[in-house]
């Protein structure tokens, strides 16, 4: 981001307004989660496919599999993440907390509807006081109205905007076109996996190992359900962009 003149005056704080209504704070949260990596989620008949990518650790000693972008909510809620992983935990938790509060309370799941609007006004209070700053994380949280599958995008401004599909994270407006240009009227869950992961793929640079995949599925009246490594590795099988899955050690 290019910094203007007379920037420096207006972002000190995420509460102050720049003469042209920009909030430099917020924009500047915005960035850090183009520095992460890409995550997609498709909706489908029946259900909602979510494929992150994660940058896998140097070291062969690291567990890749420890590295989580997405997230179960609820029965029937989920989400995938890009940005900065200690401050997705803390809104995961808190849309986990939303949810049992919901459900403790009314005897039902939250509409997915409700549980994002919680959270967009969460993450616009962190714009409007002092002494914080904006949670460098965007979601694509995910749920359903009767059986019918639907997606919110939250980012650090607390907007909320419904999407069929849609991308976050690194080269996200390169992804996003890629899915509205390729996206079919219908979808089954392999058809959705698969464009999915080529959304992925359009957002990385270089080819990548299955395993920095982290591919997860939702059903109706179901928990999220996350692939293993091995069964990503089977699905993307033969696809030109995924590279080796041997992984050599650092250099010393």
């Amino acid at each position: 981001m290019e910094m203007q003149p007379g920037q420096m005056a207006y972002d000190r704080a995420s509460t102050v307004f720049s003469p042209d209504g920009r909030l430099f704070q917020v924009e500047y949260a915005l960035q850090a989660i183009q520095m992460g990596g890409t995550a997609v989620a498709v909706t489908y008949d029946a259900g909602i496919v979510f494929v992150a990518f994660r940058n896998l650790p140097v070291s062969l000693l690291a567990e890749a599999g420890s590295i989580e972008k997405s997230f179960a909510i609820d029965t029937g809620l989920g989400c995938v993440t890009a940005g900065l992983i200690a401050d997705s935990r803390v809104l995961v938790e808190f849309l986990r907390v939303e949810a049992q509060r919901h459900r403790l309370s009314y005897g039902e799941a939250v509409p997915y509807t409700v549980l994002g609007h919680s959270l967009g006004t969460l993450l616009q209070q962190y714009t409007q006081f002092g002494g914080t700053r904006p949670f460098a994380v965007s979601l694509l949280l995910g749920g359903f109205q009767g059986r019918t599958p639907g997606l919110i995008e939250l980012d650090p401004s607390g907007a909320t905007i419904g999407w069929r599909a849609y991308a976050i994270g690194r080269n996200r407006r390169a992804v996003a076109d890629f899915l509205e240009e390729k996206i079919p009227e219908k979808l089954t869950e392999e058809t959705a996996f698969k464009l999915a992961v080529q959304a992925v793929a359009e957002g990385s640079p270089t080819p990548f190992q299955p395993e920095a995949l982290d591919v997860a599925i939702l059903e109706p009246e179901m928990e999220l359900r996350r692939l293993a490594n091995a069964d990503v590795a089977r699905r993307v099988q033969g696809m030109s962009f995924i590279g080796s899955p041997d992984r050599k050690p650092a250099s010393r």
